[in-house]
């Protein structure tokens, strides 16, 4: 038996590089998206321990149901990617 020695993504470099496309994901989306139950833990984690500036804010979704979605100003997002911003430490840019 082969042992598979690519390296997956953690949760928290898979909600980032969401985050970095400039989307506004939700738990639910983190869920369905990135295998995470525990995504407020990880936005947490983000803010926290990398000092990333997620923003969130309170959505009504559909079923009447109340959630934050999270995001990342622009000017973040192309700060890092023009390089003037320092990125996270475990941010490759791919």
């Amino acid at each position: 038996m082969t042992k598979n020695t690519t390296k997956q993504p953690s949760q928290i470099q898979q909600i980032f590089e969401l985050l970095m496309t400039g989307a506004e994901p939700t738990p639910l989306d983190i869920f369905t998206q990135c295998d995470c139950m525990s995504a407020n833990q990880r936005f947490s984690d983000l803010c926290l321990k990398y000092n990333v500036p997620v923003n969130s804010e309170p959505v009504i979704l559909p079923n009447g149901k109340r959630v934050n979605k999270h995001w990342l100003e622009p000017f973040y997002i192309d700060g890092i990617q023009a390089g003037t911003i320092t990125p996270p430490s475990f941010y490759t840019g791919e």
